[in-house]
């Protein structure tokens, strides 16, 4: 959803301090679409609105994408589940997988409303993006695998639970099936005929589904593993041995130096005026 709407070109100085947006250093992989600022609370920050005014750069500036980008997406997330019980029905399905992708969506419902709605503005939610330690690919990897083995395996538990039938001649996979019978059975042509209607694409064998669920829970287990093991030997914190050492992590540096006066007074920092920043630095 945040690559289909692009990442925000505009400087995100007034949301969070740190450098995320193109105009500040930041690549493709760095950029971020910011939070609104504290002050804004729980405005909605519509386009028209009183804040932006109808100016889209002030509106980018205010956080405006990513209020945007939250409430879409969570409407999207729960048309696509709906979309799962129209066509569970319309092949005669049982409804376990919409109610399987319930979960990802009380996830971000949870992320990037509830929180922050719980407190006191939308800048306690997630920006949109990879900046700092998450820029670590074996951490990327590992919310990937772990996450995304979590979704396969309730997709997978839905999907066989939704094909079960009464072994016999009346089998009809809406109809409860017969506890006693010897052993469960499921149809693999009706899984594939629901998972190539909503995705396009489906597994041809049991054998590759299987493979593929094992490998990416491993897989998402070893790299978050390696992960935790780069960070405790310091390779996210030293520039010289940064995973992915860009103009954004070098722009937060500088930042976090320039704020330390303001955020640290009790250390009484002094900065020479020539170190400072002047005007629009960034």
């Amino acid at each position: 959803m945040t690559i289909a709407l692009g990442t925000t070109f505009v400087t995100s100085w007034y949301t969070n301090g740190l450098a995320n947006s193109y105009l500040e250093g930041c690549n493709f992989l760095t950029a971020a679409v910011s939070t609104p600022a504290n002050s804004l609370a729980h405005f909605v920050l519509l386009l028209w609105g009183p804040e932006a005014q109808g100016d889209f750069t002030r509106w980018c500036q205010l956080g405006g994408l990513w209020t945007f980008v939250t409430l879409h997406g969570a409407f999207g997330l729960i048309g696509f589940m709906l979309r799962q019980f129209e066509l569970a029905l319309s092949i005669q399905l049982r409804p376990y997988n919409a109610i399987a992708f319930s979960g990802p969506i009380v996830a971000v419902v949870s992320i990037f409303l509830i929180y922050p709605l719980g407190q006191s503005g939308w800048c306690f939610a997630p920006s949109f993006g990879f900046h700092n330690w998450i820029l670590n690919p074996f951490h990327m990897m590992g919310i990937a695998g772990v996450l995304g083995a979590a979704l396969l395996c309730a997709i997978h538990g839905a999907t066989v639970e939704n094909t079960l039938f009464e072994d016999g001649d009346g089998a009809n996979t809406f109809r409860a099936f017969n506890p006693t019978q010897a052993e469960e059975t499921y149809s693999m042509v009706t899984a594939n005929h629901f998972w190539s209607q909503i995705f396009g694409v489906a597994f041809s064998n049991k054998c590759w589904l299987h493979f593929f669920m094992l490998f990416v829970s491993v897989t998402g287990l070893w790299m978050s593993d390696l992960g935790v093991v780069g960070l405790a030997l310091n390779l996210s914190e030293d520039p010289e041995f940064e995973t992915f050492y860009t103009k954004n992590i070098l722009l937060n540096e500088c930042i976090r130096a320039w704020m330390a006066a303001q955020d640290q007074p009790h250390e009484n920092f002094i900065f020479l005026k020539e170190v400072l920043p002047r005007g629009n630095a960034l």
